[in-house]
């Protein structure tokens, strides 16, 4: 029983850990005056951002399953 909240609370933990780095990331970006001039440069970090953190959750949900 304890193991089961551990699990579900560590979960959502780290999905709010997730969503605060993706929304600070945003925020951060669109608040630079120099966003028109380096717009490739943002976008294109912000994409491998997270295709990085899908393979992060992707590797995670994995060992979860072997885990078990």
């Amino acid at each position: 029983m304890l193991e089961q909240i551990e699990k579900n609370l560590s979960q959502k933990v780290g999905l709010g850990f997730f969503l605060t780095v993706i929304i600070g990331f945003v925020g951060l970006v669109l608040s630079q005056p120099y966003i028109t001039q380096y717009l490739f440069s943002f976008v294109g970090f912000f994409i491998a951002l997270m295709i990085c953190s899908f393979f992060v959750l992707g590797v995670w949900k994995v060992r979860e399953s072997l885990d078990d």
